[in-house]
């Protein structure tokens, strides 16, 4: 039996192209760099509506910071991404009617930017957190989402012409020696080593922070981020649901209920929407569990151990169900010299 093809996934050209742009103020040249990452500048110069995998562009995070030596670089991103790098998307959050409504079409359209991650709004009394959650199965930069953010942070800052919008941000990274960029980019509560990423936002000055507003071209440019984002097939249902469960597997094995709640929407309406695309709940929890499994397989994670961070009971459950999956053993999955199929 053939094995399922790895899903791709990518971010946009705005970051590899920005990335440039910064290391050449520093008085780097990004060529090798882009070379040995397997980035191709001139063609996403061509195309800018063009994707990077993402591992090449982590690989190429990776070669910035040690050619820079710093490992607040990707803060300085926000110096060269502007809305209009974003395509329709920029287009999109120019004209809202205030930043609140901007963050939520950044939530809802993030895929655009990168479809490494989930994102999801988190609102308390005094405040909104934009909260990025890394996809357990995919390696992203930390860079990647404090670039976002420091970009989020600038964008606001232009667009509504408020300086107090941020509220502070939870980061991943483990504490640095110095926190000084960062806190210089996010002001405080800064917390490092957090089991995600947030940027906090005041509730209050994001209704209040009033942008272009134009309804009729931001409809036109949603239209657009729509075609493109089903170009990818970055906004179905089934994909948004299997990358939740995703996240969510190494903490449990996660509900109907848990899914809804972490896309915004009700049971029933979830159900209604796999079941427009031929699915269920319950397929894409099987699904979900096979990829992280076969992708934790092929890194030599020990089959025990991937019994249990993909929810079974024990070793002899997964196996069985990895067979009835793939028509092989666990053990046989990452063996280049056994036959992908059955005996």
């Amino acid at each position: 039996m053939a094995r399922q093809p790895q899903r791709f996934y990518s971010t946009i050209a705005a970051w590899p192209l920005a990335i440039a742009r910064a290391l050449e103020q520093r008085g780097i040249d990004p060529a090798p760099l882009f070379s040995q990452a397997g980035i191709d500048r001139l063609q996403l110069q061509q195309n800018p509506d063009g994707r990077v995998a993402i591992d090449h562009m982590s690989q190429l995070w990776q070669l910035s910071e040690a050619a820079t030596g710093d490992s607040s670089f990707g803060l300085s991103l926000a110096d060269f991404a502007q809305p209009m790098h974003f395509r329709a998307l920029g287009l999109v959050v120019m004209t809202c009617d205030s930043m609140l409504q901007a963050i939520e079409k950044l939530a809802e359209y993030h895929a655009l930017v990168s479809d490494t991650v989930n994102v999801r709004l988190v609102h308390q009394p005094g405040r909104v957190g934009f909260v990025v959650d890394p996809l357990a199965d995919v390696y992203t930069s930390p860079m990647a989402s404090e670039a976002f953010f420091a970009t989020m942070v600038r964008f606001s800052q232009q667009l509504s012409g408020a300086d107090q919008l941020v509220a502070g941000a939870e980061l991943v990274r483990p504490a640095p020696a110095d926190p000084a960029p960062w806190q210089q980019v996010f002001g405080s509560p800064l917390r490092f080593a957090a089991p995600t990423n947030c940027l906090w936002f005041s509730r209050a000055g994001l209704a209040a922070a009033r942008v272009m507003g134009n309804a009729e071209l931001r409809q036109a440019n949603e239209n657009e981020v729509r075609r493109y984002l089903a170009g990818l097939q970055a906004l179905g249902w089934q994909a948004r649901v299997e990358q939740s469960i995703l996240t969510l597997l190494v903490a449990g094995e996660p509900s109907l209920a848990d899914i809804a709640a972490r896309l915004g929407i009700g049971e029933r309406s979830l159900r209604r929407y796999l079941a427009a695309e031929n699915t269920s709940f319950r397929e894409c929890l099987q699904r979900a569990r096979q990829q992280l499994a076969c992708r934790l397989l092929q890194q030599g994670v020990a089959v025990a151990e991937v019994a249990h961070r993909t929810g079974f009971s024990d070793s002899s459950n997964f196996s069985r169900a990895f067979q009835r999956w793939t028509g092989m053993k666990p053990g046989q999955y990452h063996d280049p010299d056994i036959m992908a199929s059955p005996d």
